[in-house]
């Protein structure tokens, strides 16, 4: 035979409910290669193989049992940088709840450690053949098995939701960290588990500008991910800037602002007459066309505004919208960008722009050239 014939553990762990076969499984092995002391070193790859598992599977059960307090970790690194196999120790004798109970090894006959009624030296009498009492009309007793065992399970479950969640956390956020493919995984994990929601939350929103931070600082090299989650280092950004909030004044390309001002602009003539090109005629209109291809608007002067009651959305490719198109190509006016589904034009088709342009020069005596404010 070869190999240890005995595994050292706690028996404690032979009836814990709250861990799982693979879990006592993972003790029997570390258990088998234990030192004086309880101290053994093994690799989680090697325990894996011996126990036809994932190395996953042996991770989550080294965790537990951290957690429940069978084993102690010792992480150990190589002077590369590379993790090298863990070392743990087994906890025979755990640190005892009430020591002040524990009652003495060696009991006289007059010690109250002894059970009244039972003199030194004389067994006590085997039960008796009588039946039990029956049952009284009191509540059963808050202990019950099928309750406990309930609320056991219901407490595993929870902790295995929480783990999950947190798991895909990391498989979210870890990734977009700069040392990610370098970074240890389980080391990441562990240091994420002792975060809150709350933390985590503040972690992933905060990660850009702690890395943007590290650059303009001249940092070189950035920490492990999981260093950054140990010390909280997004806790020691300053407070992240409030986005500034759009102004009133701005307006969508092809709504009825953006459309005034173009109708007016077209009403004062090209910038530059004698030029061909779109962008030497109408330069104003070729930088706000460029714009709204790409979905921008513009700011726009309290005038323009004003005259949003003058105009109406046309829908594309109906009657009044050819109607338009065709005004457009009689005056030499440049055509509108693809606006989508709708673009506004003045109220009453093309037959109205007198009216319109009545309205532009009474709100502003200095014409229709005056560009956005």
């Amino acid at each position: 035979m070869t190999g240890p014939r005995l595994s050292i553990i706690p028996a404690r762990a032979a009836t814990d409910r709250s861990l799982k076969p693979r879990d006592l499984q993972v003790l029997c092995v570390l258990g088998r290669h234990t030192d004086d002391l309880g101290w053994c070193r093994k690799s989680q790859v090697k325990m894996a193989d011996e126990m036809g598992c994932a190395r996953s599977t042996v991770f989550e059960a080294i965790e537990r049992l951290v957690k429940a307090g069978y084993l102690e970790r010792y992480e150990q690194e190589e002077e590369n940088g590379r993790d090298s196999p863990h070392v743990y120790r087994v906890i025979l004798d755990p640190k005892h709840a009430d020591p002040r109970s524990v009652k003495e090894a060696d009991c006289d006959q007059d010690d109250p450690c002894r059970q009244p009624g039972t003199p030194a030296g004389i067994s006590a009498p085997p039960a008796g053949p009588e039946p039990a009492p029956p049952a009284g009309p009191e509540p059963a007793p808050k202990n019950d098995p099928l309750r406990t065992t309930h609320q056991n399970e219901s407490e595993r479950e929870r902790t295995r939701e929480e783990e999950k969640a947190i798991e895909r956390w990391l498989k979210k956020t870890h990734p977009a960290w700069p040392s990610y493919i370098s970074d240890s995984g389980p080391k990441a994990l562990a240091e994420a588990r002792k975060l809150t929601d709350a933390e985590r939350d503040a972690a992933a929103d905060r990660m850009a500008d702690y890395v943007a931070s590290a650059k303009v600082g001249g940092r070189t090299v950035i920490c492990t991910f999981a260093v950054y989650l140990a010390e909280k280092r997004w806790e020691k950004l300053p407070p992240k800037a409030q986005p500034a909030a759009e102004a009133d004044d701005y307006a969508p390309p092809f709504g009825p602002v953006w459309m005034a001002w173009v109708m007016a602009h077209m009403l004062d003539g090209p910038t530059n007459p004698a030029a061909t090109a779109f962008a030497e005629r109408w330069p104003h209109l070729f930088k706000l066309f460029g714009m709204a291809r790409s979905g921008k608007g513009y700011r726009f002067g309290e005038r323009w505004h004003a005259l949003k009651g003058q105009m109406v959305a046309v829908p594309v490719d109906m009657p009044q919208w050819n109607d338009w198109k065709a005004l457009f190509q009689q005056r030499g006016w440049p055509w509108l960008p693809d606006p989508g589904r709708v673009a506004y034009f003045p109220v009453g088709g093309p037959v109205g722009l007198a009216a319109f342009e009545q309205a532009l020069r009474g709100n502003h005596d200095a014409g229709g050239r005056a560009a956005a404010e």
